[in-house]
């Protein structure tokens, strides 16, 4: 499913469940979008999946609305081209994807 198929807002238990995976290129374009217009108070940090997407917790979807603390982000960014780009999978289908740890010996 894509986040265009996901039916926003969405509740914080909701969000908890699902992920977020998109390509390295749209990850600089939210980057470039946060420095402009994100809060210092919530700075999303995607991890990388093994095939070389990167992955959020569809929590921050939940900052996305107004008055929350990347709306000002969310309303200046294309928001076609994101929906449609933004895979919505669940939480533990990404974390199956995160590389192994090197620390985890």
């Amino acid at each position: 499913m894509t986040l265009a198929e996901l039916t926003l807002p969405i509740s914080y238990a909701d969000a908890r469940g699902l992920a977020l995976a998109f390509t390295p290129t749209l990850a600089a374009r939210l980057a470039q979008l946060h420095a402009q217009y994100g809060s210092p108070n919530c700075v999303p940090m995607p991890r990388k999946l093994t095939d070389g997407r990167l992955m959020l917790s569809a929590d921050v979807l939940t900052e996305v609305m107004p008055g929350g603390l990347l709306h000002a982000m969310w309303i200046h960014a294309d928001q076609a081209a994101l929906l449609a780009s933004v895979e919505v999978v669940p939480w533990a289908d990404a974390v199956a994807m995160l590389p192994p740890d090197p620390l985890q010996g």
